[in-house]
């Protein structure tokens, strides 16, 4: 009985992870929009445009010196689909 019973917990244990996992996921849906607006709270963003017909998405930074900061974070942020989807740009109209 005592290993019907540790089986009996493991399982409602992996299931109890596995649902408070899967909640999670629901509570912060993915867009690409929320990561590039994330942009301007984190770096000093002029402006961001993610384009609808040319797939491209274009970051104006004040500072050239964040650019390779700004591209490492939406490396990080970014999905796998929108790298291949969209080309990326992140230039500095001030330097």
């Amino acid at each position: 009985m005592g290993v019907k019973r540790k089986l009996g917990t493991l399982i409602l244990a992996s299931v109890i992870v596995m649902s408070v996992v899967f909640w999670y996921s629901l509570q912060w849906p993915y867009s690409t929009e929320l990561v590039v607006d994330t942009l301007f709270d984190k770096y000093e963003v002029q402006s961001t445009q993610i384009g609808i017909t040319n797939p491209v998405i274009w970051i104006d930074v004040y500072d050239k010196n964040d650019i390779p900061e700004v591209e490492k974070y939406l490396k990080a942020e970014l999905s796998k689909d929108d790298f291949e989807h969209y080309q990326i740009e992140v230039f500095s109209r001030w330097s």
